[in-house]
């Protein structure tokens, strides 16, 4: 979780953009959004991932942290 928390907000930060910024991009709430940021979201759907993924155009791996 802690990689995906670092990620999301790096990417965030360098397209320099508030998580309601982001949020509305996702279609969510605000407040979903920061949990998930945060790590406080511990079981996020793989639905929810994919559709992170593809809309902020990045890669699940390196949202997982698993590639560079």
């Amino acid at each position: 979780m802690e990689n995906r928390k670092l990620k999301l907000k790096e990417l965030r930060e360098t397209r320099k953009m508030t998580q309601s910024e982001i949020a509305s991009l996702l279609g969510m709430a605000q407040q979903t959004y920061q949990k998930i940021e945060s790590g406080k979201a511990e079981n996020i759907r793989i639905s929810t991932l994919k559709h992170i993924c593809k809309t902020l155009n990045v890669s699940s791996d390196w949202l997982l942290g698993l590639t560079e």
